[in-house]
């Protein structure tokens, strides 16, 4: 081999080390947002209502009584930045859904009382009901790591999409469209 044709293998050697280093960090981030759960059937959890509720609505939602909707989970915090910038995306396709068999739950997984959870609530605009997962035990079941998450679910209990980190608002209403179908 020749002097000229070393620096040729270097660049190449040097290429192909970053196309490689892109490729793992690639995976390991989206393999981060998407969550384990997608295929198989939603975990059931039964949450008190703890915000948003119809006023002769019920006092806790079993998400296993949902089966034959499409069921929108957003798991959330108050101290979280991300998890506000959600909520708009939900109440607008929460509006786009009206008509369908949608439901829309944003789900608290902080251990404070329900009064600030009622006030983050207001605070984040959600206009849908806000459940409260106090012990973590939701979270633990859908394997939420990161917030905010959002879960569909579809008629048939299984989990047809999940994201961490805020949504994009058409990946999320084609979620909800294909879980429809």
């Amino acid at each position: 081999m020749t002097g000229a044709q070393r620096p040729g293998w270097r660049k190449w050697l040097q290429w192909l080390a970053g196309v490689s280093v892109f490729f793992v960090v690639y995976s390991f981030a989206t393999r981060a947002r998407q969550l384990p759960l997608v295929g198989e059937a939603a975990p059931d959890v039964t949450l008190p209502v703890a915000a948003g509720g119809p006023g002769d609505g019920p006092l806790e939602v079993r998400l296993s009584a949902l089966e034959g909707r499409v069921v929108v989970l957003d798991f959330w915090a108050s101290w979280c930045n991300a998890c506000r910038r959600t909520s708009p995306i939900l109440n607008d396709l929460q509006e786009e859904f009206e008509a369908e068999d949608v439901s829309f739950y944003a789900i608290n997984v902080e251990p404070i009382d329900r009064q600030r959870v009622q006030a983050a609530h207001l605070s984040f605009g959600n206009d849908f009901p806000t459940l409260h997962d106090r012990a973590g035990t939701a979270q633990k079941r859908y394997a939420v790591r990161t917030l905010p998450t959002v879960v569909v679910v579809g008629r048939d209990g299984i989990v047809k999409w999940a994201r961490s980190g805020v949504p994009g608002r058409s990946d999320l209403r084609n979620a909800i469209s294909g879980a429809l179908n």
